[in-house]
């Protein structure tokens, strides 16, 4: 099994952000999400990244399309909850204005564990 496929395929959703590491200079990044394929017989798969912040990451797995747009969904919130949580600063591409984490929830969803 590869751990994604060579292309990303079509895209299903996107949003950009303008992220700035705690010491560091900002940099646009592209938050996106693939149209989940039929793995196999048993399984889905969704691509998922954030351009211009960390490489491709492997495809999310899921046993059906929704549970893989879900894990990718998922991975993009976590992603930018950790960013966050060691000093970085997310901000709006459009606007300017700074996502916090009540930010990132609003958009991908509440954390783990039901914490607000």
């Amino acid at each position: 099994m590869k751990l994604r496929r060579k292309l990303f395929g079509s895209e299903v959703a996107s949003c950009e952000y303008v992220f700035q590491a705690k010491a560091g200079r900002r940099r646009r990044v592209l938050a996106r999400i693939g149209k989940p394929y039929r793995e196999s017989s048993r399984g889905w798969a969704c691509p998922v990244e954030i351009r211009g912040f960390e490489p491709r990451y492997p495809d999310a797995r899921g046993v059906d399309s929704m549970q893989a747009l879900c894990l990718a969904t998922w991975l993009i919130r976590s992603r930018f909850e950790d960013f966050i949580a060691k000093g970085g600063r997310v901000f709006d591409a459009q606007d300017g204005s700074e996502w916090g984490a009540r930010g990132v929830m609003a958009t991908f969803g509440p954390v783990s564990g039901g914490a607000a």
